[in-house]
Formats: C-alpha cells, sequence, structure tokens
C-alpha cells in the first residue's frame, strides 16, 4: 500500500468507541495518545486518524505544520515505513513523533541515519499517588508548611464534580478565564476552550473531577479534572483554583491524590512544556520518572 494524508480523517466524538478499543488492547502512558486530550484540544490541533490493519494511525495538524505518530498497535515494520514516508513527503518541521521506546528503539536500528531527539518540554511526570496524598518527609516540608496555612485561614469541603454542579463548574471556569486575561494568550484561551468541551460532553467523555469549596459561603475555589489513561495510571487534564485562596492549588493537588488512591498507583500530571515556572512547580512534588516523547526532522529524513 502507499499511504496518503488523505487517508486520514478528522477526530469526532463518535470515534471515542474505536478508540477506547484499541487502547485497551495497548495502554498508552503519554497524555497525546488519550482521545480525551486530543479530542478536548481539537479545534487547536486538528487531530486525523486512520486505521490499517488494526494499527491506529494519528497526525497532529497545528498552524498548518503536520506532525505524524508512529502507529499504534501489534509492531508492523512495513507500515511504520509508510508514515514515515509520509512523514518525510507531508509532514511540518517536525514530521514524526515517538511516545513508545521501541518506536525509538527501531528508529536507531532501522534508520540510524536520522537523528531522534528527546522532546525534554512535553515528557510528563508520573508520581506516586499515595505519596502525593499523605507528603510526608523533609522534601514536602515546605508544601505541608502552606497547606496548613492555607487551613488555619480557610475551610473547606470536597466534592465530585457531577452533572448537579457542572454548570457552577462552569461558572468558575469562566470566572478563572477572565481572571487570568486568558483571552489575550492563545494557548490559555484554547485551554480554556479544552476545559469547556470536557465539561459539556462530560458524560461522553467519561471523566472525573473534584471540586473545593471554600466555606462558609459555598464558592468553588479549585477544580481537578481528570480520566483513567490506564489501569495503574490517572491522568489529571485540568487543575484550576483562584490565587486569591493562597495555598489552593497545593490543597487541590493533595485531595485529588486522596480521591485517587486505592485506585491508581500512578498519577500523570503532564508535561511542563518548557516553561520555567511550570517545571520548577512539578519538580517540587519530586516525580518518580517521565512518559517520554522524541521527535524527528523532516529535512533529516532519508529514505
Amino acid at each position: 500500500m502507499t499511504l496518503s494524508k488523505s487517508d486520514y480523517r478528522p477526530l469526532t466524538l463518535a470515534d471515542k468507541p474505536l478508540f477506547d478499543r484499541i487502547f485497551k488492547d495497548h495502554p498508552q502512558v503519554h497524555s497525546e495518545l488519550s482521545f480525551v486530550t486530543m479530542i478536548c484540544w481539537q479545534n487547536y490541533s486538528q487531530y486525523s486518524f486512520t486505521v490499517v490493519n488494526n494499527r491506529l494511525l494519528i497526525s497532529c495538524t497545528i498552524d498548518d505544520q503536520t506532525t505524524f505518530r508512529a502507529p499504534i498497535g501489534n509492531p508492523d515494520p512495513e507500515l511504520f515505513e509508510e508514515v514515515l514516508a509520509l512523514a518525510k513527503n507531508e509532514g511540518g518541521k517536525m514530521a514524526m513523533d515517538f511516545y513508545d521506546e521501541a518506536d525509538v528503539w527501531y528508529m536507531k536500528n532501522a534508520h540510524p541515519e536520522t537523528p531522534v531527539y528527546n522532546s525534554r518540554g512535553f515528557s510528563e511526570y508520573y508520581y506516586r499517588t499515595e505519596e502525593l496524598a499523605e507528603l510526608h518527609g523533609k522534601k514536602y516540608l515546605n508544601i505541608r508548611g502552606q497547606i496548613n496555612r492555607f487551613n488555619a485561614e480557610y475551610t473547606y469541603t470536597t466534592e465530585k464534580i457531577t452533572e448537579t454542579i457542572l454548570p457552577e463548574v462552569q461558572q468558575m471556569i469562566e470566572e478563572w478565564s477572565v481572571s487570568k486575561h486568558c483571552e489575550a494568550n492563545q494557548i490559555m484561551k484554547e485551554e480554556v476552550n479544552a476545559v469547556r468541551f470536557a465539561l459539556e460532553h462530560w458524560q461522553e467523555l467519561g471523566c472525573e473531577g473534584l471540586a473545593i469549596r471554600i466555606q462558609p459561603e459555598g464558592t468553588i475555589g479549585a477544580i481537578a479534572i481528570w480520566e483513567e489513561l490506564n489501569d495503574s495510571t490517572a491522568l489529571v487534564h485540568f487543575e484550576k483554583g483562584f490565587v486569591r485562596y493562597k495555598g489552593i492549588y497545593k490543597i487541590i493537588n493533595q485531595e485529588t491524590a486522596k480521591a485517587l488512591r486505592g485506585r491508581y498507583t500512578w498519577i500523570n500530571r503532564e508535561s511542563d512544556m518548557d516553561v520555567p515556572g511550570l517545571r520548577e512547580a512539578k519538580l517540587r512534588y519530586h516525580p518518580e520518572h517521565c512518559a517520554k516523547a522524541w521527535y524527528i526532522k523532516k529535512n533529516e529524513i532519508i529514505l
């Protein structure tokens, strides 16, 4: 066969059962290979896909630059080579990306002339759920201090996000967006749109979430939204809070872990996108390992 870009079609919400079936047989560890991630960011990232011989092929187009992904499914070198050729002919500057070390191994052995680069900014942080819930030891002393100061100033309750409180959560996100001037920043604007989509399609996506209510007024001060990425991992997609409640992010982080312990060994809290402040914040919680990401450049692919 000769694979072409026209073989791919845009991702829609109706495709979720197909992705669920393939991901059940081939569990993923990176959020870029989560159906929820892709469909929530679809207006910005323009995901397309096709299925060939029960292997899932995905592409992502941002600002007219298309990146193709290695096939998901049982190894198929011939199909891998088809995707590689398509990336060479139709891909953007970063023509192909990888989220599985087996694909990197294949590239380095079958195409040693093509450098494979580690995408540090898109490597995702994995934390032990129990550790984030308990925050024991000296390394969390500063975080526990911030939590204690929050508890000295505020009283709060936790509540699962259900259809009953979805309107309140949606209103909270709108207020948060205004407070952060998200309309003036494209990525933040698109992230708000992604949260909106998740909330509008809550049942179809199968997400779960937690809200922190500041008492006695009952205002929602923070929320977290997650999904099951695989049997051992919960993926936190969104975490938003009002910074006027100093320390609120430490609270929602810990309460999310408490809600997830006993169900998942790991929490994937996504990448830092090479943002220094975000990297510092994620490292402060002492991740145990990362789900790596790699890419190759179009002009370095030699067929």
